[in-house]
């Protein structure tokens, strides 16, 4: 079983990515960063960036990933 690896913004986690095949799933642990919750990530930096990007606007700012998900309109 792959690990969780921890996001964090500041030194305060935001959130793990979840090695998801050949790319990594968001899970939110702050509701500043919800927006991201479920969404799937090229690499960890690639989410990383995203949570930095939204914990800079505030929480107001999402962020498409630009993966399609399995079973989703894209």
């Amino acid at each position: 079983m792959t690990k969780p690896i921890v996001i964090s913004v500041r030194g305060e986690p935001q959130g793990v990515v979840v090695p998801n095949g050949g790319d990594f799933r968001f899970m939110a642990v702050k509701l500043g960063v919800f927006p991201l919750e479920g969404q799937v990530f090229e690499s960890v930096q690639a989410a990383r960036a995203a949570a930095e990007a939204i914990v800079r606007q505030g929480g107001s700012v999402v962020i498409e990933s630009g993966i399609p998900e399995s079973g989703s309109a894209a």
